[in-house]
């Protein structure tokens, strides 16, 4: 026989259910509570693990800048010291041109100058200067270096460097030497030939060029001379032209012949030697030119600006 539900077994019933019901709500809010939490806590975690990247990165960041600063000052104290040893280096040989002018030093000085180049044959020209721990003066011209007159498959405007990080005087002998094709029309073509050609040099070397040779020699400007020298006055500029050579800038083949014709122009108790970078009789020479030099006391130095022997 079934018993008869009462009104308040109904009532308890209905709250069991409820409780139930509210339990497993509960249970599965505090499911979907707890996985947030994880995940935020998760988030957090990423968030200062990120935060300490970005804080590493910064510190990283602060001591590079201070580095930089400090390798800055330094470079800017190595550009101070450079220039400071360069001026006290071309002031005692001032000097010592001073002494050798009035006949007061046991020395002489002899100025190698370097024309018409770079050429591809001007690396072995300066590999021989290094074995002699000589600096030169490199008189350059920028028409057709893009590539080597002596070889087309090599780029000549690379040589430019690699002459000035040796230390050698880095001179202006006009962009384009073209002395039978416009260069001496005028003395403004002239002037215009020697601003491209600092230009080029500034461009290549860093270094601004404050001596010029004319091509040719300052005679070949002819009525213009006096007038272009006013005008590389203006502009800062001092002209050299020579007073030895071999003959190189001649269609010498004769190795014999260019040895004597040098020997025989050597009689200055300070001498400017022309010579070019693209000959290879001279290349030859050179070590014997260099020791013939030191053997009758004298002294090789690169040209400056204040030197007695640049027209100013």
């Amino acid at each position: 026989m079934d018993k008869k539900i009462t009104g308040n077994q109904k009532k308890d019933r209905l709250i069991f259910s409820i409780l139930i019901i509210t339990i497993m709500i509960l249970s599965i809010v505090n499911s979907i509570c707890l996985k947030f939490y994880t995940e935020i806590n998760n988030k957090n975690k990423e968030y200062k693990e990120q935060i300490l990247i970005k804080k590493n990165q910064y510190n990283d960041i602060v001591k590079a800048n201070k580095t930089l600063e400090e390798n800055n000052k330094l470079i800017n104290n190595i550009d101070e010291e450079v220039n400071n040893a360069r001026y006290q280096y071309y002031k005692n040989i001032k000097d010592l041109e001073n002494l050798v002018a009035s006949g007061n030093s046991l020395y002489k000085i002899a100025y190698l100058t370097f024309d018409d180049g770079p050429y591809n044959l001007t690396y072995q020209y300066l590999k021989v200067l290094e074995e002699y721990d000589i600096l030169a003066t490199f008189f350059t011209i920028g028409l057709g270096k893009e590539t080597c007159y002596d070889d087309n498959s090599k780029s000549c405007i690379n040589v430019y460097q690699d002459i000035a990080k040796k230390g050698h005087t880095m001179a202006n002998h006009t962009y384009s030497h073209a002395i039978f094709y416009g260069l001496y029309d005028s003395s403004d073509n002239f002037i215009n030939n020697v601003i491209k050609q600092e230009q080029l040099i500034k461009e290549k070397t860093n270094l601004t060029t404050n001596i010029v040779r004319f091509p040719g020699g300052s005679s070949t400007a002819g009525a213009l001379k006096n007038d272009i020298i006013e005008k590389l006055r203006k502009r800062g500029y001092g002209y050299v032209d020579w007073t030895a050579q071999d003959g190189d800038g001649a269609d010498i083949k004769d190795k014999n012949k260019a040895w004597q014709i040098f020997k025989d122009s050597i009689n200055e108790n300070i001498e400017v030697v022309l010579l070019h970078d693209y000959n290879t009789i001279t290349l030859q020479l050179l070590p014997d030119i260099i020791t013939y030099l030191q053997d009758n006391g004298y002294i090789l130095l690169p040209l400056f600006y204040e030197s007695r022997m640049v027209n100013k």
